[in-house]
C-alpha cells in the first residue's frame, strides 16, 4: 500500500470535516441574521403601536419592547431611547397621578428592570416628566436624567439612582427609604417631607437643596456637598456626617456638628417626636 493511497482517505475525511464547519457557520450565520430581522420587525411594529389610541395596546407594546431588550441587548440603547420618549410626551402636568395611567408605570418598570450593562452609551431621560406617585421601588435608574421632574409622593423605596441627576426636581413627600442616591446631583430639589431613612447619599450634591422636615435617619451623607440646604425640622437620627459640606445649611434647631468626624446628630427631642407623627 502506498503513501497515496493510505493519505487519500484521511484528506477526503478532513474536507469532510472542514465542509460540514462551514455549513453550520454558514446556517449559524444566516440564523443570526433571521434572528436580527425579526427582532427588527418586532421593533418596528411596537413602535407603530406607541401612538395606538388604546392604552391596552401601547402597554402591549411597552412589554414587547421589554422583551426586546432581553432577547436583543444590542437593541436596548433604542427601547431607552423610545420609551424615555414616550414617558416625556404623555407624563405632563395634566396627568395628575401615575396610578391612572398604566402604560406610563409599564414604560417606567420596563425601564426601572432592564439589565444596565447593556445600556451603552443610552441615558434615561425623563427630563420634566409629571410622574406624581409613581411606583418605582427596587427599580434601576441609575445615571437617568430626571432634571426637573416631578416624582412627588412617589414609591421608591431601595431604588437605585446613583448618578442620577436631581437638580431642581420635585421629590417632595417621596418614599426612598434604603435608596442608592449616592453621587446623584439633586442641587436646588424640592425634597420636603422625603423619606428617607437608612438613604445612601454618599458624594451626592445637595447645595441649596429644600430637605425641611425630610426623614434622614440613619442616611449616609459622608462626602454630601449640603451648602445652602434647608435643614429645618429634618429628622436626623444616627446620621453619617464623615466629611459633609454644611455651609450655610438652615438649621434653626442648632444641633449640626461642628466637626465634620463626627459621625452621628442627634435632633432634640420634640424634633423626633414631630418626625415621627
Amino acid at each position: 500500500m502506498n503513501l497515496f493511497t493510505t493519505t487519500l482517505p484521511a484528506l477526503a475525511a478532513v474536507a469532510a470535516l472542514v465542509f460540514t464547519w462551514i455549513s453550520v457557520v454558514q446556517v449559524s450565520d444566516e440564523l443570526t441574521i433571521s434572528e436580527q430581522g425579526q427582532i427588527a420587525d418586532r421593533y418596528d411594529t411596537a413602535v407603530e403601536k406607541l401612538v395606538d389610541d388604546s392604552t391596552d395596546v401601547r402597554r402591549g407594546a411597552i412589554y414587547s419592547m421589554q422583551s426586546i431588550m432581553t432577547d436583543s441587548p444590542r437593541m436596548q440603547p433604542a427601547v431607552i431611547d423610545m420609551l424615555s420618549k414616550y414617558i416625556r410626551d404623555r407624563a405632563t402636568k395634566n396627568l395628575k397621578t401615575t396610578e391612572k395611567s398604566p402604560d406610563i408605570q409599564a414604560a417606567l418598570y420596563a425601564l426601572g428592570n432592564r439589565n444596565p450593562s447593556h445600556d451603552a452609551n443610552a441615558v434615561i431621560d425623563l427630563r420634566g416628566a409629571h410622574l406624581v406617585e409613581a411606583k418605582l421601588e427596587g427599580m434601576n435608574l441609575s445615571n437617568a436624567d430626571l432634571r426637573g421632574t416631578v416624582v412627588s409622593g412617589a414609591n421608591a423605596e431601595k431604588a437605585v439612582l446613583s448618578g442620577a441627576r436631581l437638580e431642581q426636581a420635585v421629590v417632595k413627600g417621596t418614599n426612598l427609604t434604603g435608596a442608592d442616591l449616592s453621587d446623584a446631583k439633586a442641587s436646588e430639589a424640592d425634597l420636603k417631607k422625603a423619606v428617607m431613612a437608612g438613604a445612601d447619599l454618599a458624594h451626592a450634591d445637595v447645595e441649596q437643596a429644600d430637605l425641611r422636615d425630610a426623614d434622614l435617619t440613619g442616611a449616609d451623607l459622608s462626602g454630601v456637598d449640603m451648602a445652602g440646604a434647608n435643614l429645618e425640622g429634618a429628622y436626623l437620627a444616627e446620621v453619617r456626617w464623615n466629611d459633609t459640606n454644611l455651609a450655610g445649611v438652615r438649621r434653626p434647631e442648632g444641633d449640626l456638628p461642628d466637626d465634620m468626624s463626627s459621625r452621628t446628630a442627634q435632633p432634640p427631642r420634640s424634633q423626633a417626636t414631630n418626625a415621627s407623627q
